[in-house]
Order: C-alpha cells, then sequence, then structure tokens
C-alpha cells in the first residue's frame, strides 16, 4: 500500500525505507520481493520496480531469473521496451541464466513498442543460448 502511495515520485531511499519497516535488517527475502514487484506491477509502475530492484540488489538478494522476469513482465506491461531490453542485458551481464519465458517478455515489450528489429535480434539471441 505504501509503495502504490508514492506512486512515480518513488525513490530508493522511500524503498529502503519502506523494507526496514517491515523487515528490519533482515536479509530481504525473495517472497518478500516478489510481492513488491507484484504491487508495482498491479499500479503499473515500471520506473518504481526498477528502482526497487536495485534496491534489492543493494541489499544482497540474489537475482534469479524468477524475479528478473518479474521485472521484464512490469516493462512490458507499460510498454517500456527499452527497459525490458536493458534489465535482459543486465542480468544476462549478472550471469543469471535467462529462460525462455524471460526472452519472451522482453520480446514481447518489443512488439508492444513496434520494436521489431529489436524482438527479432533478441529472437536470434535467444535461439544462440
Amino acid at each position: 500500500r505504501e509503495v502504490k502511495l508514492l506512486g512515480a515520485n518513488f525513490r530508493s531511499d522511500d524503498f529502503d525505507r519502506i523494507l526496514h519497516r517491515h523487515i528490519g535488517n533482515t536479509p530481504c527475502e525473495k517472497l518478500h520481493a516478489t510481492h513488491l514487484l507484484q504491487t508495482l506491477r498491479q499500479a503499473r509502475e515500471c520506473n518504481a520496480a526498477l528502482t526497487a530492484l536495485d534496491c534489492l540488489q543493494r541489499r544482497s538478494l540474489e537475482m534469479d531469473v524468477y524475479l528478473a522476469s518479474a521485472a521484464i513482465v512490469i516493462c512490458r506491461a507499460v510498454s517500456a521496451w527499452s527497459q525490458a531490453v536493458l534489465m535482459l542485458r543486465q542480468i544476462s551481464d549478472n550471469c543469471v541464466e535467462v529462460n525462455a519465458i524471460t526472452y519472451s517478455s522482453a520480446v514481447s515489450a518489443c512488439e508492444l513498442g513496434e520494436q521489431w528489429v529489436q524482438a527479432l535480434q533478441l529472437f536470434r539471441e535467444m535461439a544462440d543460448s
């Protein structure tokens, strides 16, 4: 609920405060992160989701294909194709194994943004991986 109230003004320190209030200094569990990303998706707050992911990574939450896919789905939901592709690149660079669902979400974001060349490039990358 707090995240929804922040809306477009969502900042990294806001998220850190919310996390601290709800889970203290204990390591953030993936369940909390998944719930947060779902909330942001429902609110269609892609930028907030990206900020949240950055905060989660700073809190040493191990990124996995499920969290990455959830984040890319958020980007797709708001037609933020460039952010979806950027996120796909970042998680690949961090040695997270990207699966067909992750690629498909990024391709779908490109499709919604009418970025056909980028979508075809992602298909080629998926076939090569």
